[in-house]
């Protein structure tokens, strides 16, 4: 019994010494690299500092050049306005003795363009009142014009109004009118309205508007078909004017 307490004593001062050494093994790294970072950042402090630096005086260099350089042109500035002075004042004396003349001959000139104006704008009234009457002596043509093509018109409106009568034809299917025009088709095809059956009812194309149509009917009993063309008759109603058996 002894000898096995002794044994695990061993085996738990050899473990540890293992970890003690794991442990001052990575305390010594974690130094090592915290020295390393903390070195690296004070290089980098620096390297900036002194780009500053440099940078700055560039700066300082260079408005120190820009300041002579603006001391020099300042003063060529100033030499070109004495000498521009000078010549302005030579040429502002011919300037006005040039324009004395010129304020004569103005006067002289503008007289002239007064007259020629003047009979300018009497020339253009003028044309003005001839382009007035004629405009309206062809409103007056345009007119009687219109108003002749409007009475041919009414002429021949009324015209047709005659030619087809008081009566207007109706093509709605079961009106009075519809009905009486197949009653005129069934006696002339003798065919009954019972047995019929309506192809076609308008208005006969060749006719007067209004008062002829024109029927395509077909025999339900003996399939035959029939053309039938019919008029209106004031007094009498409608009556047949062709049939025609179409098969």
């Amino acid at each position: 019994m002894e000898n096995r307490r002794s044994q695990r004593h061993d085996k738990n001062r050899k473990m540890n010494r293992v970890y003690n050494v794991l442990i001052a093994v990575v305390a010594v790294l974690i130094v090592l690299i915290a020295g390393t970072m903390f070195m690296n950042g004070k290089d980098d402090k620096q390297s900036t500092t002194a780009n500053s630096d440099q940078k700055s005086a560039n700066v300082q260099n260079d408005k120190s050049n820009s300041d002579e350089d603006n001391a020099e042109q300042n003063k060529d500035n100033e030499s070109s306005d004495d000498s521009s002075t000078s010549d302005s004042e030579d040429e502002a004396t011919d300037d006005s003795s040039a324009s004395d003349s010129e304020d004569e001959d103005q006067v002289a000139t503008n007289d002239g363009e007064d007259e020629s104006s003047n009979d300018a704008e009497e020339e253009k009234s003028s044309k003005e009142d001839d382009e007035t009457a004629t405009k309206e002596e062809d409103n007056e043509d345009e007119k009687e014009d219109s108003s002749s093509a409007d009475s041919s018109k009414e002429e021949i409106k009324e015209n047709k109004e005659k030619e087809a009568g008081s009566h207007t034809a109706s093509y709605d299917k079961g009106s009075s009118d519809w009905n009486a025009q197949l009653q005129a088709v069934s006696g002339a095809t003798g065919v009954s309205t019972d047995d019929m059956t309506v192809l076609w009812l308008g208005r006969n194309p060749g006719g007067t508007v209004g008062s002829e149509s024109q029927a395509t009917i077909k025999s339900k009993s003996t399939g035959e078909q029939y053309k039938v063309q019919i008029r209106w008759v004031e007094g009498e109603g409608w009556q047949p004017i062709g049939t025609e058996k179409v098969n």
